[in-house]
């Protein structure tokens, strides 16, 4: 099967789906103002006077500005006030009645989704989501969020009991691709809108019973007939709106399901583990998810969460045609649950020979503890965990290690560091932190990997102890007085996926600005990178070169960037411009900063580090640009 040619073809289809969106809400604004001049029309009726203005006379430009702009105001009003409800992908989570799971867990079954995570987001080049479990037996998930720092999944008990791991992997990666094609943030918005919508029929709701309430308490109900032709009219309307505008978010997300389990085989290289999982839920196992809100975000999840028996109204395909398309020649024959899932035969960090990742790096081994008691079936207790493993699911022992990865070689400066450790954050965390630190020099890692690892962690810190630990990390940066490449990168990497969950970076801006318009910008980026990898500036130049020449922006000189260690405030000024660049711009500008970096055929560990950052400051996962990514950290 074409896996690009399925996606390309999705994204045209969702676009046209999302303009007959634009297009209900205009309808619904039209309808409002006919129903003004109907009960014009009405009111006047009565009226004898052959040379009486008609309706349509009465109703003139002015009424129909007014009521067009009063409904849109209605409709944006209650879909802002709907989507700030929803400001983040734990607010969805909570809201179906989620659990967060504790990366720290002994339950062998969440340890193996964690493992399935955590292979996913070092496939994609994403951030660790948070992990939400919620307890219906149907087989379902979901993610939620508007950016991949944001991001959750959510997972059914039905889902981890019932799948075995290469069906939980497929799964988890048609999830994994909802984030990576940046379905999430159209899900969110498409619940808002949806929303103002009906709100509007709840208006004629509340106006017909507070005339109801009004009637009953008094003999002689003196009210305009008019007024009950609002209320009856606004039911009709905002019912209206919903039905074209659910029939309209199906069909959308029908496509989006397709796109994600395009996505997903191309992810896993493996096509059983999510046809797999489908035929589980035709078997019988359904996906049915029995919050309040799951119908409102039925859009959300990997299967349907109810039945309806209109074909409009269904917000996925039919099993048997998804089943279809990733699997040609299937022979309709479903699959029974697997009894046991998680006893299996080999370690979980050893992929198939047909997954994605063929020889696991030293950061991927972290999953071998917990699949090592996964193969000794369920009765017996997770094994002994590594150290420095084992402190990347306690967030006490998390917030240690990313103090420990940040110590200077310098011994002097080391331990000027540790003072300001214990200063900031007591004696506990100094004590684990020249735990760790030993443990580190005895066992290196790759670092940055091993912070990303850290954080669904790190967000279970109260906000005192962020601040302490942020206090903490700014000192130790400062203790000699320069600002080193690799710091910079931990600290903006904890910046972008902590920020957010404790309220202390800013939502983004906007981001409608075309990559030609921050030229300079780019520029200064593109400077950092060259100067990071390479030591003399005739190689800095080609560097540079290489990477604006992909950007097709013409001959540019090379703008001044300091060496690392001076100042890396330029940097951070281009980089907060730059994060307002539409998607593509920043895939663009992604894929030529890797270019600068594959230009001498010669990749160092700071320009590795620098890619990370800038894929993670500019929500771009790194798994857009496939084998490249692989050369790249091989």
């Amino acid at each position: 099967m074409n896996f690009f040619r399925h996606q390309e073809q999705a994204r045209r289809n969702t676009v046209w789906l999302v303009i007959l969106f634009a297009l209900a809400t205009g309808a619904v604004v039209l309808t409002t103002n006919l129903l003004f001049i109907a009960l014009i029309a009405l009111s006047g009726s009565s009226d004898s006077d052959p040379h009486a203005p008609s309706a349509w006379e009465v109703y003139t430009g002015e009424h129909w500005l007014v009521v067009s702009l009063t409904t849109l105001a209605v409709i944006l009003i209650c879909s802002t006030f709907r989507q700030m409800s929803l400001r983040h992908g734990r607010d969805v989570a909570n809201a179906l009645g989620g659990r967060l799971l504790d990366p720290g867990t002994s339950d062998l079954k969440e340890r193996r989704l964690l493992n399935v995570v955590e292979e996913m987001s070092i496939a994609s080049g994403m951030p660790v989501p948070d992990i939400y479990i919620l307890e219906d037996d149907g087989i379902n998930a979901f993610a939620a969020g508007y950016q991949p720092s944001d991001a959750v999944i959510g997972v059914t008990r039905g889902t981890v009991n019932s799948l075995n791991r290469e069906q939980l992997q497929g799964v988890i990666a048609h999830e994994f691709s909802h984030i990576f094609n940046g379905d999430m943030r159209m899900n969110m918005r498409l619940t808002g809108i949806l929303y103002g919508i009906l709100f509007i029929a709840e208006m004629g709701r509340g106006l017909l019973h507070r005339l109801h309430y009004r009637s009953s308490f008094s003999r002689r109900d003196g009210t305009h007939p008019a007024v009950y032709g609002i209320a009856f009219g606004l039911i009709a309307i905002g019912y209206t709106g919903e039905f074209f505008g659910r029939m309209i978010k199906a069909a959308v997300s029908r496509q989006r399901e397709f796109l994600a389990d395009a996505s997903a085989v191309q992810f896993t290289r493996n096509a059983s583990g999510i046809s797999g999982a489908l035929k589980i839920i035709g078997y019988g196992a359904g996906s049915r998810v029995h919050s309040g809100a799951a119908v409102e975000m039925s859009h959300f999840f990997f299967g349907p969460v109810m039945r309806f028996r209109a074909t409009l109204f269904s917000t996925h395909p039919p099993l048997d045609e998804r089943i279809q398309r990733v699997e040609p020649g299937w022979n309709g024959h479903y699959l029974a649950p697997d009894k046991d899932p998680v006893n299996f035969s080999g370690p979980a960090w050893e992929y198939p020979a047909s997954g994605f990742v063929e020889h696991p790096s030293p950061t991927d081994t972290a999953t071998a503890p917990a699949a090592q008691a996964e193969s000794a079936g369920m009765g017996e207790q997770p094994q002994h965990i590594d150290g420095i493993e084992a402190a990347t699911i306690n967030a006490h022992s998390a917030r240690a290690l990313v103090f420990a990865l940040l110590m200077s070689p310098d011994e002097a400066t080391a331990r000027r560091q540790q003072d300001h450790v214990e200063k900031h954050c007591g004696q506990s965390a100094f004590i684990e932190t020249l735990r760790l630190l030993n443990l580190l020099r005895r066992q290196p890692q790759e670092r940055l990997p091993l912070v990303e690892r850290c954080i669904p962690a790190l967000r279970r810190m109260s906000v005192t102890q962020y601040r302490d630990m942020n206090q903490a990390l700014v000192a130790m940066i400062k203790t000699d007085g320069r600002v080193h490449l690799y710091e910079w990168c931990l600290y903006r990497l904890l910046l972008q996926y902590l920020g957010t969950h404790f309220g202390t970076l800013p939502p983004p801006r906007s981001r409608n600005r075309k990559l030609s318009s921050a030229r300079s910008e780019v520029g200064v980026v593109m400077a950092y990178m060259a100067v990071s990898g390479h030591d003399t500036d005739a190689e800095r130049d080609a560097a540079y070169q290489a990477g604006m020449g992909e950007l097709r922006m013409g001959s540019v000189s090379r703008q001044p960037a300091h060496d690392a260690g001076e100042s890396m405030r330029p940097l951070n000024q281009a980089l907060r411009t730059l994060t307002e660049i539409r998607p593509e711009g920043r895939e663009q500008l992604l894929r030529a900063l890797i270019t600068c970096v594959r230009h001498d055929h010669q990749i160092t560990t700071n320009e590795r580090d620098m890619i990370r950052t800038f894929a993670a400051l500019l929500e771009t996962p790194l798994g857009v640009f496939g084998d490249e990514t692989e050369q790249l950290f091989s």
